[in-house]
C-alpha cells in the first residue's frame, strides 16, 4: 500500500497500530543513527523485529569508509531481502516508498548522514551513532539472530572505546559462553577506558562464571568509586547465580530458637472467623483488623496447617532504630533474632529479596545487599530464586519476613481451576461458618471446581456430598479436585433454580460461593433471588445455607420471606469483588 507523501516514520513508530516493514529498514537505521529519543529506541526495537533485514541494514551502516565491511551487507542485499520479505521491488535501500534518503541531521558540530544509499561508511567517525547501532545489533542477537550475535562479539574489539562499551553492555544482556569469553578478552586487554571498564564489570556480573568472579575479586578500582560500586554489585550477582543449583526450601518441621510472632493474613472480612478457627485449635491469637491474626508461635510452622482460613504468612519485625533506612534494614536482617529464624527455618542456602510496601528504592536495595553480604556472607541476596521476601514498610518502620518456598499441604488437592472459582481459604471460611455435623447431607448448587465440597469434607464426618453446575468444564474440574482430595460427591449438570439432589427437606447444609465477578457475565443477584425458593425447599429442619451474596439487600428479604433466619453476616472482599458472607438457618 502506497503511503502519503508526508508520511513520517518516526511519528508512526509511536502508534501501537503501526508495524514497520522491510522497506522501512534504511530509514529505521537512520533514526537510530540520529539518536533522537524516543524515536531512536523505537527504531532499534523495530529493526530487531525485522530479523535479517534489520541486521543487514545495521551492518551496512557500520561498514568501514573503504567499503571492506560493506561487502558483507551492501545496500543492494538489503533491498533484495526487503523485496523478498514483503517490500515493493521498486523500493531499494536508499529510501522507503520511493523517497530519497533523508539528508544528514545536525548533531553537535557534525552531521549524521542517512544510513543507506552507500553513505553508511560516513558515520565511521561518529562513535555515538555507531554505539547506538551496536546496541540495536544486541537487540537482534537477543532475539535469536546468530549472525547478529557473531557481529556483536566482533564489535567488542572495535577501535572506538564508546562502541566497545556499547558492545559490552549488549553482551552482558546476551549471555552465553561466547559472550563471556569476549568480555573477558576485553577485560584482560588492560587498555579499557574508565567508562568501558565499568560496563565490562557490570557485564561480567551478569554473565557469571568462575573466571568472571576471579577477575572481579582481583580488581583494584583505585579511586573510581563508580567502578567499585559496579564491581561489588557484580560480585553479588555472580555469587548468587553460582549458588542457584543448590536447593533452598522453608523448613516447617522445626521450632524457632525462641517464640516468634507470626502474622496470618486472610481475605478482608474473614479476620474474625480466622481468630475463631485458631481458638478452636487452641491457638490464642489477636485480630489484625479484618484481614488477619497475630499469634506467638513456639512450635514448627507445620503447627499452623490445621488452620485453613489463612492465605499468607509473615514474621513481622520492628526495624532497628536510626534515621538511615538502608542501615536500619541491614541491621535488622543481621540481628540475632532474625538470623535465628532464617537459619532455623531454611533448608539449604538462605536466599532473600528486599521489597517495599511502597515503591522500589533500588539504591537502598543495593546498599542493603552489600551491607548484609559483608556482615553475614551466608545470607544470599537473590531476587530471582528467593526463599524469603523481606518486605519493608518504612512508614510504619517495620519489616516482614515472608516465606516464599513453603510447601503448604493444605490445598494441594487443587489441581484444576475455572474462572471466578473460590480461593481455597474462602471455601474453607464457608465450611467453617457452616459448621460440621456428622450426619450432614451437603449440597453445593453452584459447585464450580468443587472447593467448598472438599473443604466441608475436610472439616469432619458427613453423610453425603452433592454438587451441581451448568458448566461442563466446571464439573470436570470438580471431579479432578475431588479425586485429588480423596473425596466422593455426586455431581450433576443442573440448574440451581429447579434442581436438588434429593426430595424436599433432605439437605442439611447448602454451602456455595455463587458465580461472581467480571469474568462471569450474568446478574448474580437476580440468579440467587430466583434460586432461593428452591434452596429453601431443599433444606431440612435445622438446615443451614451458607453463601456469599453480592446484593444482600435484594437476597435478604427473599430469604426471610421463605422462613430462613440469618444468624451471621459480614462483608468480605474476594479480590476486588465485594460481597456478604451469610449463614441462614431453617428453624
Amino acid at each position: 500500500m502506497a503511503r502519503a507523501a508526508d508520511f513520517d516514520l518516526a511519528a508512526a513508530l509511536g502508534s501501537p497500530s503501526f508495524t514497520p516493514g522491510a522497506r522501512d529498514a534504511p530509514e529505521l537505521t537512520e533514526l537510530v543513527i540520529a539518536g533522537d529519543d524516543p524515536a531512536a529506541g523505537r527504531a532499534a526495537a523495530a529493526l530487531a523485529g525485522l530479523g535479517a533485514v534489520g541486521r543487514l541494514a545495521i551492518e551496512a551502516a557500520l561498514a568501514d569508509p573503504g567499503g571492506e565491511s560493506a561487502a558483507a551487507a551492501p545496500g543492494g542485499e538489503v533491498a533484495a531481502i526487503a523485496g523478498g520479505a514483503g517490500g515493493q521491488p521498486e523500493r531499494d535501500a536508499a529510501g522507503a516508498a520511493g523517497r530519497p534518503p533523508r539528508a544528514g541531521r545536525a548533531r553537535g558540530d557534525a552531521a549524521v548522514p542517512g544510513a543507506a544509499g552507500g553513505g553508511a561508511g560516513r558515520i565511521a567517525s561518529d562513535h555515538g551513532a555507531r554505539a547506538r547501532l551496536v546496541a540495536a545489533l544486541g537487540l537482534l542477537a537477543r532475539a535469536g539472530d546468530g549472525e547478529a550475535r557473531a557481529a556483536l562479539i566482533a564489535r567488542s574489539g572495535d577501535p572506538a572505546p564508546r562502541v566497545r562499551k556499547a558492545a559490552a553492555v549488549a553482551l552482558g544482556k546476551l549471555g552465553g559462553d561466547d559472550a563471556r569469553r569476549a568480555v573477558i578478552a576485553r577485560w584482560d586487554a588492560g587498555d579499557a577506558a574508565p567508562d568501558e571498564r565499568r560496563a565490562l564489570a557490570e557485564a561480567l556480573g551478569k554473565l557469571g562464571g568462575g573466571d568472571a568472579l576471579a577477575r572481579l575479586r582481583a580488581l583494584d578500582p583505585g579511586g573510581d568509586a563508580e567502578l567499585a560500586r559496579r564491581r561489588d554489585r557484580a560480585v553479588l550477582m555472580v555469587e548468587r547465580t553460582a549458588g542457584r543449583g543448590v536447593v533452598s526450601r522453608i523448613r516447617d518441621d522445626v521450632a524457632p530458637p525462641a517464640p516468634v510472632v507470626v502474622r496470618l493474613g486472610c481475605r478482608p472480612g474473614l479476620g474474625a472467623l480466622l481468630v475463631e478457627e485458631l481458638a478452636a485449635l487452641r491457638v490464642p491469637a489477636r485480630p489484625v483488623g479484618d484481614r488477619g491474626a497475630e499469634l506467638r508461635l513456639t512450635g514448627p510452622l507445620s503447627a499452623l496447617f490445621g488452620s485453613r482460613l489463612w492465605a499468607s504468612l509473615a514474621v513481622p519485625v520492628p526495624l532497628a532504630a536510626g534515621d538511615e533506612l538502608a542501615a536500619a534494614i541491614a541491621q535488622t536482617l543481621t540481628s540475632p533474632a532474625v538470623l535465628g529464624v532464617l537459619r532455623a527455618w531454611t533448608r539449604g542456602p538462605i536466599r532473600w529479596r528486599l521489597g517495599f510496601a511502597e515503591g522500589h528504592k533500588r539504591a537502598v536495595v543495593w546498599r542493603v545487599a552489600q551491607a548484609v553480604t559483608a556482615a553475614v556472607p551466608d545470607l544470599v541476596n537473590d531476587p530471582t530464586a528467593t526463599t524469603w521476601d523481606a518486605v519493608v514498610d518504612d512508614a510504619a518502620w517495620t519489616l516482614a519476613l515472608v516465606p516464599r518456598r513453603l510447601d503448604d499441604p493444605r490445598f494441594a488437592y487443587r489441581v484444576a481451576e475455572v474462572p471466578a472459582a473460590s480461593h481455597p481459604s474462602v471455601a474453607a471460611a464457608l465450611a467453617w461458618l457452616g459448621e460440621a455435623r456428622p450426619g450432614d447431607r451437603v449440597w453445593d448448587p453452584f459447585c464450580g471446581s468443587g472447593l467448598e465440597l472438599i473443604e466441608r469434607a475436610r472439616r469432619g464426618p458427613l453423610r453425603s456430598l452433592a454438587g451441581s453446575d451448568l458448566d461442563p468444564a466446571a464439573l470436570d474440574a470438580a471431579r479432578a479436585n475431588l479425586d485429588a482430595a480423596g473425596a466422593t460427591a455426586a455431581l450433576a449438570a443442573a440448574d440451581a433454580r429447579d434442581h436438588a439432589p434429593g426430595p424436599p427437606g433432605t439437605i442439611d447444609l447448602i454451602i456455595t460461593n455463587p458465580p461472581l465477578g467480571s469474568r462471569v457475565q450474568l446478574d448474580a443477584a437476580a440468579l440467587l433471588t430466583a434460586a432461593l425458593p428452591n434452596l429453601a425447599r431443599a433444606l431440612a429442619p435445622r438446615g443451614r445455607l451458607v453463601w456469599i451474596t453480592p446484593a444482600p439487600r435484594r437476597t435478604g428479604p427473599v430469604a426471610e420471606q421463605l422462613g430462613l433466619v440469618c444468624s451471621r453476616r459480614q462483608p468480605v472482599d474476594l479480590g476486588g469483588v465485594r460481597g456478604q458472607l451469610e449463614r441462614w438457618d431453617r428453624p
